[in-house]
């Protein structure tokens, strides 16, 4: 909250005679915070309202005219016919002797402690780019040659503090005033702010910075900052909140008189002009428009009030009929009185009833006693029975045992004999394997033996016909046979180049087919699915519980066991809901999820015991707590043609309901088979009616499904939905789920053959271009061989060329390598032999151990015999111990379950009695117990009060309501008639108030400009004489004119001239007198005139500038800063006058950029 504005202090003695403006002002703002605070009699209240309207009425005339008419009545009513201005000159010879008394006392021209400017400072503005200027607290005069920044001080003060760049006379726009070639300027204006009266001082401390930017984009902006720098706001708001605080008037023109305004008001302005200044300067302007703002706002009150008037008859009438109604209403009460009656008898038949069905539970629990008992004595039978089996059990476990036991170290022995068996055995292949090498071996000496002697008898041959024509056939054949090695090559380079070729496309057929596998893995694997599926589904036809987790039946057991509960947990869901579409059972349960496996309870505390439950049992499931108020969706279903998840679902229980609506929106989910057609309902044209999400069947993908809704930003958007994995959870037509899943099974297994057979023929191609690649690499090969073949025949033949000379010793070498080929023969044959005879000892060994492992085998098939019929006795008595325990259990399961039985029952007793006392508690809530009479129950005495209560509602309506609702309306209807009632009578005393105090605060609008009009008219005269002038300052406030009439002599006797009349200097002195004698009058704490000498001379300068200095003396604490653009070397220089010369201008820096607009 803003603090409060400061008063500032008047050292007048007539106080109670002159009013300054700022005191005005305060007294009118505080008047019109005040709240009316009355504690009248309605005696005196009347009484005074009476009075109100007789002066108000008399004041204020009600008139029916134009605009022009109603304010020409506002101002005769303002002014009252000048009846307080009728003795002017007495009222001038008053302020005048004040004038006078003040002037005789010595008064101490003091500093304010806060509410002046300390220093300025600009920066880029006009054409300087930065000027600071001190100033003092009291009387300051800024001299300097043109150019050198005066007048851009008085500006710079007028922008910063928040005023408009059009008042200032200097240009349009805050562009206009940054300097040229420059951005941006910047304003700043210190504020002091000490004393014990200062704005905020622990927030900004001793001074306030007012700083203001502005740029030629256009931007501006102010800062609020401390003493230190520190920036505290950057709202113009709180920069007009200073300003108000310290009564800176910068927009005031008499306040700050700029270099333009000076030269018009002191030189240029007529006398209605010079009236304009004063009654703004003064705030009489303001004052007056605040006033008539006032009297507009009571006309409209007057107005609302004759409406409010029509209205209280309507709401009399009202009140009236609804207390005739009340009074017919009750003429009735008898028939209300036997419908109590029959009321209280109703609510202890009902009690009566509650205790019946208390007995027949206390009934049960004892007859769930004799069961139990009974049940126990059958346990103690059957315990024997299994105490005996299960002894015999033990005896024949022990004896199958023993002949194990003997059966072993037998088995040991013989796994050791076949070991060495295999041992032989590994030898004897071994040595078979030597025989083979050895007969490779003897058959490739064979050849070599063969082959030498085929080279004797070529070597002896070619010795024959060394000397015959064979040496040009061998050339020939040379040649012939080269061509046929190049001819080979080429076909070899061929077939080479094409390798690549056909290696590319098995590449690309083997990548096919492996792609192909992914889809036809994927579609097996929802073959295997769905098969599985339709087997769990004939599998488990009937059984309910199949499809949740395998402790679900021990966990709904538990649940129905426990007594704990406030409300038994539903659940699971699944076992609630019955699909009557089976097409939408993948979908829906994709979408419900774990929503379907879930349990709802219907407070915190069952929540938690059930959660413990759940722990207990090893089956956990999700949680969820609802209430059992039901909702009505029939309002918020889309149009009956569509199916919804709701329509196509059977839910048994309100509970299982409410959470499906909440949690799956399942009466706004629409359900289309057709893809096709689901699009276009939810995405052509208008947007469905209710429908947030539609789900549809995918045309090729069996079981899958789509979902389509919309985005967060209303976007249309599809998300496939795949089938769920598992049995379904909801109940169906098992027969229609089967046949749904068979025909899934169908069309999955025709896509797999689909899939097979085109895989199948991907795998053929890969294989062709495989085969391809085979024959090709045969071709190369042989084409290699055909290659090597020819260069081996070329050699071949060269060799022989080379050779036809006769060769020494080579038929001798030949003959060697023959002894040689059969040397290693005879070898071999020798090695042949020597295997054979291993070969024999071998089989012999491997003979006897044979032998010997078959012996053991007959041992141990003897002993395994015994083992099994030993073996068949026990199974046999543990077969009966199994039978004895499965009794004993179910006798033990048995005496549980009769007693969780009897557990029931006594929770049921317990509640039922719970019941009993809640209903006998509510019954007592009606009356005391009442006697029922014989015959009489519930239902019989709830007809007679249905008869009763008919008539009484066939009345009720006969007169339009309860007695209840009919008693709310009257009271209603009155109350409001009352509060209509005392409205008005607020609003009219309201608007005396205002009368009130328009008529005084007019009153002391009136007195004001009296009173100020004579001091102003009284200072100027008395400012006149300081020079030896005598003239007086007419003011005509029925006209609006304020005139000078001076004569400079005061010796002449005539009745003064007016200022036209006069001379340069006299006529800017005179002014300068009436200046000073208005601004006496005004309240603001600076004052600013820029270049007010400009057109004096000397003498009348030399006596302005002294009467300036001691009027400003005589303003105690007020801060003067005065421009001249003369020297001051006639004025006497005390403390409390500061002499402030600013530097001459820079070259080039003495016209302003928009200097040519003026």
């Amino acid at each position: 909250m803003a603090p409060l504005k400061r008063t500032r202090v008047v050292q007048d003695d007539d106080s109670s005679e002159v009013i300054d403006a700022e005191s005005a002002r305060s007294s009118k703002k505080q008047d019109a915070r005040k709240k009316a605070r009355l504690t009248e009699t309605p005696s005196q209240r009347r009484s005074r309202d009476d009075e109100a309207d007789d002066i108000a009425d008399e004041a204020l005339p009600v008139t029916n005219g134009t605009k022009e008419n109603e304010e020409d009545d506002y101002g005769q009513r303002r002014d009252a016919g000048f009846a307080d201005l009728a003795d002017e000159d007495a009222d001038t010879q008053r302020a005048t002797q004040h004038i006078q008394q003040r002037n005789k006392k010595s008064m101490e021209n003091r500093p304010a402690d806060n509410g002046i400017i300390e220093a300025v400072t600009c920066i880029n503005f006009m054409c300087h780019s930065k000027l600071h200027v001190q100033l003092g607290p009291l009387i300051n005069f800024i001299i300097g040659h043109n150019g050198s920044g005066k007048s851009a001080v008085l500006t710079a003060l007028t922008l910063c503090l928040g005023g408009k760049a059009a008042s200032t006379n200097r240009g349009q726009s805050l562009k206009n005033f940054i300097k040229e070639g420059q951005e941006s300027a910047t304003l700043v204006v210190k504020l002091k702010n000490g004393g014990f009266s200062g704005y905020q001082q622990d927030v900004y401390g001793e001074s306030i910075i007012v700083e203001r930017h502005f740029s030629k984009a256009g931007a501006s902006g102010f800062k609020l900052k401390t003493s230190s720098g520190r920036v505290i706001s950057t709202k113009k708001a709180d920069l007009e909140e200073i300003c108000d605080y310290f009564a800176l008037q910068i927009d005031n023109p008499m306040n700050v008189l700029t270099q333009d305004m000076a030269r018009q008001f002191l030189n240029n302005s007529s006398p209605t002009e010079k009236y304009k200044f004063f009654v703004k300067g003064v705030q009489l302007e303001q004052l007056d428009q605040d006033y008539q703002l006032l009297e507009e706002t009571i006309d409209n009150i007057e107005s609302r009030l004759g409406t409010r008037i029509d209205d209280i008859k309507v709401l009399e009438e009202r009140a009236r009929k609804a207390a005739n109604r009340l009074a017919m209403s009750d003429k009735h009460e008898s028939l209300r009185e036997k419908i109590r009656s029959y009321g209280r008898q109703m609510a202890w038949a009902q009690v009566e009833q509650q205790e019946q069905v208390l007995a027949n539970y206390i009934s049960a629990v004892e007859e769930a006693e004799r069961v139990i008992e009974a049940a126990e004595a059958k346990a103690r039978t059957v315990e024997q029975t299994f105490d005996d089996a299960d002894r015999t059990c033990t005896e024949t476990t022990a004896a199958l045992q023993e002949i194990k036991n003997g059966l072993a170290p037998l088995q040991d022995e013989r796994n050791q004999v076949k070991d060495q068996f295999d041992k032989n055995k590994d030898e004897l292949l071994s040595v078979q394997t030597d025989q083979r090498s050895i007969k490779d071996h003897l058959r490739a000496a064979e050849a070599r033996i063969n082959a030498a002697k085929d080279d004797i008898d070529t070597e002896k041959q070619r010795l024959e016909d060394l000397n015959g024509g064979s040496h040009t056939r061998k050339r020939e054949e040379i040649e012939t046979a080269k061509e046929a090695a190049n001819e080979a090559r080429v076909q070899y380079d061929l077939q080479v180049n094409d390798t690549s070729r056909l290696e590319d496309d098995f590449r690309m057929a083997k990548e096919m087919v492996e792609e192909h596998k992914v889809p036809l893995e994927t579609k097996r694997a929802e073959y295997q699915q769905c098969k599985n599926q339709l087997d769990s589904l004939v599998r488990d036809r009937g059984q309910q519980h199949g499809a949740f987790h395998e402790n679900m039946p021990t966990l709904l057991r538990a649940i129905g066991q426990e007594s704990g509960f406030q409300n038994k947990p539903v659940g699971p869901i699944g076992n609630h809901v019955r699909l009557l579409k089976p097409v939408w059972s993948s979908i829906l349960e994709r979408s419900f999820g774990q929503t379907l496996t879930s349990f709802i309870v219907t407070s915190k505390q069952d929540q938690t015991l059930l959660s413990r439950i759940m722990q207990r049992v090893q089956c956990k499931c999700p949680i969820l707590i609802g209430n059992r108020q039901s909702i009505d969706t029939s309002q918020h279903e889309p149009d009956p043609k569509f199916d919804t998840s709701l329509r196509v679902l059977e839910i048994d229980n309100d509970l299982v309901k409410r959470q499906l609506i909440i949690n799956q929106a399942i009466e706004q989910t629409v359900l289309i088979q057709d893809r096709h057609e689901a699009n276009r309902a939810m995405f052509d044209g208008a947007r469905l009616r209710n429908v947030k999400q539609c789900f549809c069947l995918h045309e090729e993908r069996r079981g899958h499904g789509l979902r389509l809704g919309y985005s967060r930003n209303g976007e249309p958007s599809t998300s496939p939905m795949p089938p769920i994995q598992g049995k379904p959870r909801m109940k169906t037509d098992i027969e229609s789920q089967i046949n749904y899943q068979r025909e899934n099974l169908s069309f999955i297994k025709n896509d797999q053959n689909e899939l097979e057979k085109r895989l199948r023929e991907l795998q053929a191609d890969a294989a062709k271009c495989q085969q391809a690649i085979v024959r090709h690499k045969r071709q190369v090969k042989d084409a290699q061989l055909q290659v090597q073949r020819a260069e081996e025949a070329v050699e071949r033949l060269q060799d022989e060329l080379d050779k036809d000379s006769v060769e020494d010793g080579r038929l001798d070498a030949l003959e060697a390598h023959l002894k040689e080929a059969k040397e290693e023969k005879a070898l071999m044959e020798g090695s042949y032999e020597e295997s054979v005879n291993a070969k024999d000892k071998l089989n012999d060994k491997s003979k006897g151990l044979r032998e010997q492992l078959q012996a053991m085998d007959v041992s141990i098939s003897e002993i395994a015999a015994k083992a099994k019929e030993a073996d068949k006795v026990a199974q046999k008595a543990a077969s009966v111990r199994l039978a004895a325990l499965h009794g004993k259990n179910t006798v033990l399961q048995d005496i549980e379950d009769a007693k969780d039985e009897k557990v029931r029952k006594e929770r049921e007793r317990d509640r039922q009695a719970e019941k009993v006392e809640e209903f006998a508690s509510k019954a007592s809530a009606v009356s005391a117990r009442v006697p029922i009479e014989p015959g009489e129950t519930p239902n019989s005495l709830d007809k007679k009060l249905d008869k009763l209560t008919k008539d009484l509602d066939r009345f009720t309506r006969e007169i339009g309501g309860t007695r209840e609702s009919i008693a709310q309306e009257a009271a209603e209807t009155q109350l409001a008639y009352e509060a209509a009632k005392q409205q008005v009578e607020d609003l009219e005393q309201l608007a005396q108030m205002l009368k009130f105090a328009l008529i005084e605060r007019q009153e002391r609008w009136r007195k004001f400009r009296r009173y100020i009009s004579a001091r102003a008219r009284a200072q100027f005269t008395y400012l006149l004489s300081e020079r030896s002038f005598r003239g007086a300052l007419k003011t005509d406030h029925r006209h609006g004119i304020l005139d000078l009439h001076v004569e400079p002599d005061e010796t002449k006797t005539g009745k003064g001239r007016q200022t036209k009349t006069l001379s340069g200097g006299e006529k800017s002195f005179s002014t300068i007198c009436l200046l000073l004698s208005l601004w006496e009058a005004m309240g603001s704490p600076i004052r600013c005139l820029d270049e007010f000498d400009v057109f004096m001379d000397n003498v009348n300068r030399d006596v302005s500038m002294k009467m300036m200095i001691i009027a400003a003396r005589r303003s105690v604490g007020r801060q003067y800063i005065l421009i001249t653009p003369q020297s001051m070397g006639n004025v006497d220089v005390a403390e409390d006058v500061k002499i402030i010369k600013l530097s001459d201008p820079e070259r080039g820096q003495t016209t302003l950029p928009f200097a040519a607009a003026h």
